[in-house]
């Protein structure tokens, strides 16, 4: 058995898309901050420049996010998270028998749940960017998946 679950952001505004926004929204936003400029009003234009600077910004931090990938691999012994970001790849093995799926509540009403995988003591988020509905799907198919104390683990034969 080995089983694969990609997991990754919906991110739909692509590298080219957001540079032609970018590029759209200051031409477009500058064409009203000069009506001002020339009617004697020119410290819109440092305003007008901050405003622009905080949206590259936001658009440069959501085209980062979605570069973040987490791949879940269960095989009949082990289960393998490895995770994708800007910082690089991160690993996490845990033995499947012994692993639990616990969809956390949230402290208050404001927050997401928590979807981890636990064993040994150590625990690991998975679907962090997911939606609640997503990750108690997830947690549903991962449960049938992790786990199986009562099934015996495959024996290694050489």
């Amino acid at each position: 058995m080995e089983q694969r679950i990609e997991l990754a952001p919906n991110c739909s505004l692509k590298p080219a898309g957001a540079l032609l926004f970018f590029g759209s929204t200051c031409l477009f936003s500058l064409a009203f901050a000069l009506v001002f400029v020339f009617q004697g009003l020119w410290p819109v234009l440092p305003f007008w420049a901050l405003e622009m600077l905080v949206l590259g910004l936001a658009l440069r931090a959501s085209m980062r996010r979605g570069k973040y990938t987490q791949t879940v691999l269960i095989t009949d012994s082990q289960i393998s998270l490895v995770t994708h970001s800007r910082h690089g790849a991160q690993k996490q093995e845990f033995a499947r028998h012994w692993a639990k799926v616990r969809l956390r509540s949230p402290r208050t009403r404001l927050y997401p749940t928590r979807l981890t995988i636990e064993s040994s003591g150590r625990a690991f988020e998975v679907g962090s960017f997911l939606t609640d509905e997503e990750r108690s799907v997830l947690a549903t198919r991962l449960r049938n998946l992790v786990g199986g104390m009562n099934e015996s683990p495959p024996l290694e034969i050489d």
